[in-house]
């Protein structure tokens, strides 16, 4: 096995092997649970065959229900307190007391008797203080439990006693009792409040523990469905009760595959599912951008972007993040500006199939996904501006808003407060897209990518290698503006990026800049240095401006798409002028033909190559006595067909219709540059005396 086909081998397992890596972290993301395999939605009819029950299950409560227990409980939560003895006893011996005395200088104690009796009756009911947090609910409190000696009671609680209904309760036993009024005077003047002191405590700790017992007995479902039991029948509307058997019949499902057999099985469809997406994403570049297939750093850039945009997907499961507010079409954004909208549209497919396995509606993720992708794909076909990006991310919120609405409308029938909740996640979704930005200067110095927006940058005249061009070879920079406006207008016709095409035309001959006067259009005043030149030398300065612009290009840190334009401008062809002219002279010496030739490669792109055919048809009509329209069409098709003859665009993506397109293009630009002109008729000698007596 020779060594070319043995590298290949080994590209080709090591892109498999990348392949493997990616199935592999993606399933390694993935739940471990099965999918339930029905689709259905509130409002829509039942796509399928009749539904049986498989097997008994229980129904389960919904979300709902369970919340509604869950307050209810919380509202008729059962307090609980601590009743304290020893208040109950110093309170009342306290009064007593103070009633005693009283009593000494009026009247006998027994009369007093029964107001401390009241008091301990008050007290053996139990005076209690609510915390802050219940004050505003005590209406809907109805029993209270009281622990005392270890043993729990519970009473009502409006029996209970409260501080301010103590108060009126004692105040009203004076004023009613059969006491002289200065006696009950001084009884009052004692300040009821101070013999009146809570008895009972809030115990918080029991309070809960009782309150979290209690929703522990919360059931989580109500009824079963007997196995053979019909759940929907086909074309049945599904409502809220058939939702509700159905999701527990999926929850049911899902628990049943926790066994070792169900588990690989699960595992074996997941891999499944993620190799027919990497197959879809790969036959395109394979079969369509192969340049790019075996191109190892655009294969690990596409592939890396179809990685990063699964593991932004994966945020909504594994990190609880709302999969709305995730930007998924971060990634093909970035693919779209850099590479093409063909690339980003099958990036944007094969993702978003796998991503829609985290989504709870995986048809309507599926839907908005794609909907708002094409909007995205096509409205930055070409990004030169940053408003570009603005104007494009508010047209994806309005298809993203546009789809969430019309979906919840079909299964709702009205949009719920809850679901504004949506709006705002896709909000933030396009809110995070405005970092693509930034971003796409970062992938652009990480793998070689040029963007129209940085195109924009480097065809400003004022970037110092033009700068330089300008200065110091004036007619090369007269003639590299030429050879734009030829290229750029024939990319416009054929397709492509015409930007790239005006941009590498700019800079194809700046390697003259190194010696300008060796070059025809730099020349003034009839001389030539090439007349004192051998005429291989001769080739040898014309050959270097190649070498030396593709030096000056890395000098000035231009793009790799850029350098190409240099390095290929002439491809492999011979410097034709001198090879022949030195033939003539000694046609008996052996000549080195290496001597003679640009060390190329020719045209890849259809960019390089029509700047290849702008670059030598300028330069040729230029030369042309009389720049009549036939003179100009035999150059354009003698050079044109020269260059496919030799073979210069045989590894060029452009095909026999683009260069005859591109033919008659040159023909009517360099026809219409170079116009004959109306020759004005002289005047005669008579009329110039008239006109000047």
């Amino acid at each position: 096995m020779d060594e070319k086909k043995l590298k290949r081998r080994l590209n080709t397992l090591a892109r498999l092997l990348i392949v493997l890596v990616i199935c592999g972290v993606t399933v390694y993301l993935y739940p471990r649970t099965g999918s339930f395999q029905y689709e259905y939605q509130k409002g829509m009819p039942w796509r399928y065959e009749t539904l049986y029950a498989p097997f008994n299950f229980p129904i389960y409560k919904t979300d709902e229900e369970l919340k509604s227990e869950r307050e209810s409980l919380a509202e008729n939560q059962l307090l609980i307190f601590k009743r304290n003895s020893y208040i109950d006893s110093v309170q009342t011996e306290k009064f007593a007391s103070a009633l005693q005395t009283i009593a000494s200088s009026t009247t006998g104690y027994h009369s007093l008797e029964p107001l401390v009796g009241q008091l301990r009756e008050i007290y053996r009911t139990g005076v209690l203080l609510l915390p802050d947090e219940w004050q505003s609910r005590a209406d809907n409190i109805r029993h209270i439990r009281i622990i005392e000696n270890h043993l729990a009671t519970t009473v009502r609680f409006s029996d209970i006693y409260r501080w301010k209904k103590a108060y009126s309760t004692m105040n009203d036993a004076v004023h009613n009792a059969p006491l002289p009024k200065s006696t009950k005077e001084k009884i009052l003047s004692l300040n009821l409040n101070n013999y009146l002191q809570p008895n009972l405590e809030f115990d918080l700790a029991k309070t809960t523990q009782s309150h979290l017992a209690r929703l522990k007995e919360i059931s989580l479902t109500e009824g079963i469905v007997q196995q053979g039991d019909v759940l929907i029948s086909k074309r049945e509307l599904v409502t809220v009760e058939k939702i509700k058997l159905l999701n527990s019949l999926k929850i049911e499902y899902q628990n049943d595959l926790g066994g070792t057999n169900a588990f690989m099985r699960t595992m074996g469809g997941q891999i499944l599912l993620v190799l027919v997406a990497l197959m879809i994403f790969s036959i395109y570049f394979y079969y369509t951008r192969k340049r790019i297939f075996y191109n190892t750093r655009e294969f690990l850039f596409l592939y890396g972007m179809f990685l990063a945009t699964i593991l932004m997907g994966s945020l909504s499961y594994h990190q609880n993040i709302n999969l709305f507010a995730i930007p998924i079409l971060f990634f093909p954004i970035i693919v779209n500006i850099l590479i093409g909208s063909k690339s980003a549209l099958y990036l944007l497919l094969s993702t978003s199939l796998l991503v829609s396995y985290y989504a709870p509606n995986s048809y309507m993720y599926i839907f908005m996904q794609i909907a708002a992708g094409i909007v995205a794909i096509f409205s930055l076909k070409h990004l030169q501006r940053r408003g570009q990006l603005f104007l494009s991310i508010c047209f994806i919120f309005i298809t993203y808003s546009l789809v969430y609405t019309a979906f919840i409308l079909t299964h709702e029938g009205e949009i719920k407060v809850t679901q504004l909740f949506g709006y705002l996640w896709l909000l933030i979704n396009c809110s995070l897209l405005m970092a693509a930005y930034p971003a796409i200067y970062i992938f652009e110095r990480i793998f070689g990518y040029t963007s129209e927006i940085s195109l924009i940058e480097l065809s400003n005249p004022n970037h110092p290698a033009l700068r330089n061009l300008t200065t110091r070879a004036p007619g090369t920079f007269q003639h590299s503006l030429m050879v734009a406006n030829l290229a750029e207008e024939v990319i416009y016709r054929i397709g492509g990026n015409p930007l790239l095409a005006r941009t590498g035309a700019l800079y194809h001959d700046i390697g003259k800049t190194y010696e300008p006067v060796l070059f025809i259009e730099n020349q003034s005043g009839g001389i030539n240095p090439h007349d004192r030149f051998e005429y291989d030398e001769s080739a040898r300065h014309i050959i270097n401006h190649v070498t030396k612009g593709v030096e000056m290009a890395k000098k000035y840190n231009l793009p790799e798409s850029i350098i190409n334009f240099i390095r290929t401008h002439h491809g492999k062809s011979k410097v034709k002028y001198f090879y022949y002219s030195y033939k003539n002279k000694y046609p008996d010496r052996e000549i080195d033909e290496s001597s003679f030739m640009y060390a190329g490669p020719d045209p890849v792109s259809r960019e390089c190559a029509v700047v290849m055919m702008a670059d030598s048809v300028e330069a040729a009509s230029r030369s042309l006595k009389e720049k009549t329209e036939e003179n100009i069409t035999q150059v354009v098709n003698n050079i044109i067909d020269g260059q496919m003859q030799d073979g210069r665009f045989a590894n060029a993506d452009i095909t026999f219709k683009d260069i005859a397109t591109a033919k008659q293009v040159f023909i009517e630009l360099l026809t219409n540059i170079y116009h004959s002109r109306i020759s004005y008729p002289k005047l005669t000698k008579d009329k110039q005396e008239q006109d000047n007596p």
